[in-house]
């Protein structure tokens, strides 16, 4: 075990803030770059004078390859410079904020650099191309590239660790709360500076607060952990991996550097900084043979830590490029082996458990071949699952200083956390119905949710203070505009939905409670899983929570909609469907009532009936992938999203005052860049529209929709795909637009493509005649169970016995009979002789216009048919229907509109004058 080993004095670089530092690739110059806004190149710890230049206001992250020196400063450019003499010569790239961390691959022809703006660039130095990562949320902390150049690492402000597949330019892991979660990159105080085996990256070492845990490549399983006992009460700020693969070196915020030797996983250096502030960089140097580490703390201080590894004792120094996955029988016999024994008694315990090491998840493993050690394999497989954490709907980060905690169609709540104010700002888009208000934060609120009735806010335990419920009310009318109820101990609130009649609390012990919006405590229900988000709209409250344990990568999320009223009752459940490797970012109500979701990848869906379908990629509306929108509101009448167009970020800001837009839907279907996909996307979204709306507001889609049905439908009669016209008239309902349909293909002079929509139609004209099932209120309750007395023989005959359509005196006539019946078979009886006598008085039936002749036929020829000729003579049987309308002028002066049952639309169509 090492001893607690005290370092020399560091020297001042750079004024107070956050401090880096690099080696030059030769390993005799220094480069550091501070809070002050200039670079430094020290040749050596003593220079006295080294060489300066002022890059900017702030200066971040320096990188120093071939002759070239490379400056990320807070003129959102990546400056490039010549080695050592620090002349400017060109600008790579550009980022909407400050550039913060950089990299080079092994070649130095890929250039890597992390920006504010939380966004990833990679420029070939060469081509002056750029590849665009984006998948974090805020600040880059670190990039580094691995020795193969085909993936990677990055850490960010946001927790996570991610790593990319430069080739697809897409995440392969990620693993999220690594480090905790900060607004800026320099007020994280954890850097996590993952790091690669510089020597072929098969492994991939990543600090986890108090710990170092390495990670196959690959597979991206854990093999082993680096610790210590002293780390107990220290993080692990920043960590870098020696170049000859053989040291981890890491730095902690209470100025104390650590070195492993990585095949031993042993200590073999605990360093100790007198002035023991927090440790920003860390680098060792390149040269061979000289194990020597560089470091600036966050007072802007340079040091070096000499012969970092002078206390590690089974160290072989002949050849430092060794790989260090070797296996201990490669090593000395005469060396004492603590892997040695590790791994006998590891065998040993297998053996009992049946477990062979050669054979590990399917993966067979040459002793003799692989350069991949036993030891290093796990006994057991284990996926780690990253559940995604709860939050509320319409609201930003909790680790933002300044922040939404709620911003919808009411109005916002803004919470500002500083150091000097920690206040509620409250203001309404109608400034007639509310006045905006202040609240000072004393209890810390953090979530809150509002409607036009109250006002909730909700904060976690504290202490000895338990977790608050607080509901400001703004339309009380008993004087009353505020109360407060204490959440039971060891529970928090994780969600709050409000509406005007109830308000709905989830907290962590997956609870679901409900409360009177005066105050009162209705049911509580309890939730089968972590709950992710809730959202409350007029009577329906909508809970997703996790279910289950999803595959590695993925999140396996439930919902379960609720109707509250007087009682409560569950409407519908299901599973949340989301993008691949993706996670919830938003769920609600559209202005409907219709249940939409969005996920981090920028999918929105609407819950329609008992299937989920995707309305729009609300991301891909925007040119910049850099920039996002934040969801709103969602409108089936006007089939738009309200949302906020958020820049280089996926969240608004506070400041300036954002403006809410509205993107259009655009339902994801095929060849939309193509006049076909654009008219079937037109036609769908019309008719998911017709679906939902009320058929007053649904007047302007349904006329879009019929428009768009015949401008398909001649599309491809043009084109010859009669197939594909018929699968049309197939889907359209409505007879008019059939009839045109069969007009135009008359006018084409396609026959067959006519004889098939001619059966469409008779079908249709078939099934509109069909007579309902009488149910007993029809019968009794109804005002159609009785028929016009006043009217002669012949119109009883053409009228439904059972139709809606009657006048108040047949209401009365009505209800005398129905009073006079004995039974409800005599009213049926009466109903059947009725449809007897329509049957017999049926004189013009539907027939097919193609049918050949037959001797019972009139003489109709395809020129007679036409409809365009308007010098025909009606047909005999039109002649006889004729005949028999002259005799019953009475009928026809009430209802001239109304053809007698049985007579087909298209014959009503094709001989009309």
């Amino acid at each position: 075990m090492s001893e607690t080993k005290e370092l020399d004095y560091p020297r001042y670089a750079h004024v107070e803030g956050h401090t880096d530092v690099c080696y030059s690739e030769d390993g005799r110059y220094l480069i550091t770059c501070g809070q002050d806004g200039d670079i430094r190149i020290w040749d050596g710890i003593e220079d006295g004078d080294p060489i300066e230049k002022c890059v900017g206001s702030e200066a971040f992250a320096v990188h120093q390859s071939g002759d070239m020196l490379y400056v990320g400063d807070d003129h959102h450019t990546l400056q490039v410079y010549t080695f050592p003499k620090a002349e400017l010569i060109d600008t790579l790239t550009r980022f909407t904020a400050s550039v913060c961390c950089l990299d080079s691959s092994k070649d130095g022809k890929l250039i890597a650099a992390g920006g504010c703006d939380s966004s990833i660039q990679v420029v070939n130095k060469d081509t002056k191309s750029v590849l665009n990562f984006n998948g974090h949320k805020c600040p880059i902390l670190s990039i580094k590239f691995d020795a193969l150049a085909e993936f990677l690492v990055s850490s960010s402000c946001d927790g996570t660790v991610k790593i990319w597949s430069i080739e697809k330019k897409s995440v392969v892991k990620e693993w999220t709360s690594v480090i905790p979660v900060s607004n800026a990159f320099q007020h994280s105080k954890i850097k996590c500076t993952p790091a690669w085996d510089p020597i072929d990256g098969n492994l991939l070492a990543i600090p986890f607060g108090k710990e170092i845990k390495l990670f196959q490549r690959g597979l991206w399983r854990e093999l082993y952990t680096l610790h210590d006992y002293r780390l107990s009460e220290q993080e692990i700020t920043v960590m870098s991996w020696s170049k000859c693969g053989r040291y981890i070196a890491a730095g902690t915020n209470t100025g104390f550097i650590l070195v492993w030797n990585v095949s031993s996983q042993v200590i073999v250096l605990y360093a100790e900084c007198k002035e023991r502030y927090s440790i920003r960089s860390l680098v060792w140097c390149p040269k061979n043979g000289e194990h020597t580490l560089a470091y600036c703390d966050d007072h802007g201080q340079l040091g070096l830590v000499e012969n970092a590894r002078s206390d590690d004792f089974n160290i072989d120094t002949t050849n430092d490029k060794e790989n260090i996955l070797m296996t201990d029988e490669e090593s000395s016999d005469n060396v004492i082996s603590l892997e040695q024994i590790k791994h006998d008694a590891e065998v040993e315990l297998n053996k009992q458990r049946g477990i062979s090491l050669n054979n590990v998840d399917g993966l067979e493993i040459d002793d003799d071949n692989s350069n991949l050690s036993s030891k290093y394999i796990p006994p057991t497989a284990g996926f780690t699952v990253d559940l995604q954490s709860p939050f509320q709907p319409c609201s930003t980060p909790v680790h933002l200083q300044r922040r939404f905690m709620v911003f919808n169609d009411v109005g916002y709540a803004r919470q500002t956390n500083t150091a000097d104010e920690n206040v509620i700002d409250v203001d309404f888009h109608d400034n007639t119905v509310h006045h905006a208000f202040r609240i000072k934060n004393v209890l810390g609120h953090t979530i809150a949710a509002m409607c036009q009735e109250a006002l909730v806010l909700g904060c976690d335990t504290q202490d000895n203070t338990p977790s608050k419920l607080v509901c400001v009310l703004l339309n009380s009318w008993d004087g009353k505009r505020e109360w407060t109820v204490d959440l039971p101990d060891d529970d928090d609130i994780c969600g709050l939905a409000v509406t005007a009649d109830w308000i709905a609390v989830a907290s962590v012990s997956r609870l679901l409670r409900l409360f009177t919006l005066g105050g009162g405590q209705r049911e509580i229900i309890s939730i089968p899983g972590p709950i992710v988000a809730i959202h409350g709209s007029r009577d329906r409250l909508v809970v997703v929570h996790h279910c289950g344990a999803p595959i590695p990568g993925e999140q396996n999320l439930r919902y379960c909609v609720y109707k509250i009223d007087s009682r409560v009752e569950a409407v519908c459940s299901g599973y949340v469907p989301l993008f691949p490797k993706s996670t919830l970012r938003w769920v609600g109500f559209s202005d409907y009532g219709s249940l939409c979701i969005l996920d981090s990848a920028g999918t929105l869906r609407m819950l329609i009936k008992s299937y989920w379908s995707p309305l729009c990629y609300v991301d891909n509306t925007w040119n910049d992938t850099t920039n996002h929108y934040f969801v709103i509101g969602v409108s089936e009448a006007r089939q738009d999203i309200r949302c906020i167009l958020c820049k280089g970020s996926y969240y608004p800001s506070t400041t300036p005052h954002p403006f809410l837009n509205e993107i259009p839907w655009q339902i994801p279907l095929c060849d939309l860049n193509q006049e076909k996909g654009e008219l079937e996307e037109k036609f769908w979204r019309s008719n998911l529209a017709l679906s939902i709306l009320p058929e007053e507001d649904g007047l302007q889609y349904d006329k879009e929709l019929k428009t768009t049905f015949l401008k398909l439908f001649a599309m491809a009669c043009k084109s010859g795909h009669d197939m594909r016209a018929l699968d049309l008239c197939k889907l359209i309902r409505s007879e008019q637009y059939l009839n045109l349909a069969l007009k135009y293909t008359m006018r084409v002079g396609n026959s067959s493509l006519a004889t098939k929509i001619t059966t469409i139609i008779e079908n249709e004209a078939k099934v509109d005649d069909e007579p309902k099932p009488v149910t007993y209120s029809e019968l009794f309750d109804g005002p159609s169970t009785s028929y016009n007395k006043n009217t002669n023989y012949t119109s009883e005959q053409s009228q439904d016995l059972f139709s809606e359509k009657y006048s108040p005196n047949d209401k009365e006539d009505n209800n005398k009979e129905v009073v006079e019946s004995s039974s409800i078979l005599t009213v049926i009886k009466k109903k059947q002789e009725f449809e007897l006598m329509n049957e017999s008085n049926d004189i013009d039936r539907a027939f097919n216009p193609f049918k050949k002749k037959t001797s019972g036929q009139a003489n109709i020829s395809i020129g007679t048919l036409s409809p365009f000729d308007q010098t025909n003579e009606p047909s005999s049987d039109n002649k006889r229907k004729s005949d028999l309308n002259d005799s019953s002028e009475d009928i026809n002066s009430t209802n001239k509109s109304k053809k007698p049952k049985g007579v087909s639309k298209l014959s009503s169509f094709i001989f009309k004058k």
